[in-house]
């Protein structure tokens, strides 16, 4: 019975890895509880402006920082992920044309177990575009609606919103996409098991401008998953995973000095990179703890 318990809490905390960054089919819905505002004091000493402030550059283009706090629910209890990504944003007229890079994304522990996406799988994502997304005006109170965020880690597909995931690791369409030898991509489960899987999330935030330089919101999208193998049979399982949509949100700041924002550009090469973007990340949004009363539904 201590086997098969452990077997089942590790599964819980391997999927909630996976829903980090999924939910099911929902409408969306802003976020009952208010972002808080920027942590100008974590802030480096030389930043003359804190992040999401500055009077606004009269485009959306340029390099914004996304940061995201996902509710997913396993088996009754909250798993909350947090991503930051950097996204470069070429606005055309009302449309906007988005290139993603997902620097990190950390799940809290599920039943003592902590589920880590190595830096080697970050790198490795395939973010397709199918679409753009769309602005309604700058102004304050103006509606921002990203392009559908579709991201395939361990498989490649034709058409990558309809055709279904393949179910085995001989699939030609499964690739070791993160180079270690393994189908698919590889998660660390705890410090005993690795786990082999492909998935494709399909994902659309939406948001209003609260500043010129700052956008607040919600998302919302779906995740599908199937498990090619693991390094112990223990962690090669996928309990089901549910969304919590009313209780994630994103923040999104300008990062690239335009328009009076926050300059993440610290070695001055004209681009910010993941390394920059993470020595912000932690200012961007104050994350909340884990409240499994949200998952009581």
């Amino acid at each position: 019975m201590a086997a098969v318990m452990r077997t089942w809490a590790v599964g819980m905390a391997v999927a909630g890895a996976l829903g980090a960054c999924s939910v099911e089919r929902s409408a969306t819905t802003f976020p009952d509880q208010e972002p808080a505002d920027a942590k100008v004091a974590d802030l480096p000493a030389t930043a003359d402006v804190a992040l999401g402030e500055g009077p606004g550059a009269g485009t959306m283009s340029g390099t914004w920082l996304l940061y995201h706090e996902r509710s997913s629910c396993v088996f009754g209890q909250e798993q909350l992920t947090h991503a930051t990504y950097l996204i470069d944003i070429a606005q055309e007229g009302p449309t906007l044309v988005e290139t993603r890079r997902l620097c990190k994304t950390a799940l809290t522990p599920m039943f003592g177990m902590e589920v880590v996406v190595p830096d080697a799988v970050l790198g490795a994502i395939e973010f397709v575009a199918v679409d753009r997304g769309l602005v309604s005006t700058l102004k304050l109170g103006g509606t921002y609606t990203s392009s559908t965020e579709v991201a395939l880690w361990g498989v490649t597909l034709d058409q990558p919103l309809t055709e279904a995931l393949p179910v085995e690791a001989s699939d030609a369409r499964v690739i070791d996409q993160d180079g270690d030898g393994q189908p698919g991509v590889t998660l660390e489960v705890g410090s005993e098991c690795k786990r082999y899987q492909g998935q494709r999330q399909i994902i659309r935030y939406t948001g209003t401008f609260v500043a010129p330089n700052r956008i607040d919101g919600a998302s919302s999208g779906v995740t599908d998953l199937n498990v090619f193998g693991a390094s112990e049979g223990f962690c090669a399982i996928a309990p089901p995973v549910e969304s919590n949509d009313p209780h994630s949100r994103f923040r999104m700041v300008r990062v690239d000095g335009l328009g009076g924002a926050y300059d993440a550009d610290v070695d001055g090469d004209g681009v910010v990179g993941c390394d920059e973007a993470m020595l912000i990340a932690g200012s961007v949004l104050d994350e909340r703890e884990v409240d499994h009363e949200l998952c009581e539904f």
